[in-house]
């Protein structure tokens, strides 16, 4: 059987991919780590834009808001309402495809402000539709690459840019191996590098996953 990689740490995972760690088929490690950095709440705000549940556990460990709230994906409106206790008024539902969905969005925002708590190395899509005077940007955490070595796989899976750009500081890509992108992003990024990307996890993406594997295994 196939050999993979995700980069994410098993507990993120479903349970069927937990299975596979378990058989061995699996190795899953999260390439990156995340660390609070000092902030003040911001002002007032009529929407706060929760792009990971990373941003969400930084920001409503300090702050909290009155704003409605608005999150990028399926899998993180759900781990916001459920972590925080938090409804949840809008869901970009393919996250696969941030562009479209940030416009989505901004028709949704109508001209309210927006709060967009994150890392120093977000990407920006949703925030970069939004006139200055309507958002604030807010970094409540830094994102640090780790310094692992990962044994050549047959299947890399890449859960984020920043995990993409982790990995190939200290590890490269076997030319035969198959790469399968978390998204759009993750995927521009991917392209960048000059990898081939074999498949892009469209909305669910832990069970998109399991859908491919079980073709290509």
């Amino acid at each position: 059987m196939s050999s993979i990689f995700i980069s994410k740490d098993p507990e993120e995972l479903s349970i069927e991919l937990q299975a596979l760690v378990q058989k061995g088929v699996l190795e899953a490690q999260s390439l990156i780590d995340f660390s609070a950095v000092p902030f003040e709440c911001p002002a007032s705000h009529d929407i706060l834009f929760i792009a990971s549940i990373r941003a969400a556990d930084f920001f409503f460990a300090k702050c909290q808001t009155s704003a409605q709230i608005a999150c990028a994906g399926l899998e993180t409106a759900k781990k916001v309402a459920e972590r925080h206790q938090k409804e949840v008024h809008f869901i970009a539902q393919q996250s696969d495809q941030p562009k479209l969905e940030a416009q989505k969005f901004n028709e949704w925002r109508n001209g309210r402000s927006v709060c967009f708590p994150s890392s120093q190395l977000s990407v920006g899509t949703y925030a970069a539709l939004i006139p200055e005077n309507e958002k604030i940007i807010l970094t409540v955490y830094d994102t640090h690459f780790k310094n692992s070595s990962i044994q050549e796989k047959d299947i890399y899976v890449f859960s984020s840019p920043s995990n993409v750009r982790a990995f190939l500081a200290h590890n490269n890509i076997p030319a035969n191996a198959q790469v399968v992108a978390w998204g759009s992003s993750t995927e521009q990024e991917l392209v960048k590098k000059q990898i081939s990307v074999a498949k892009v996890l469209n909305g669910q993406q832990q069970a998109d996953l399991l859908t491919w594997l079980s073709k290509v295994l």
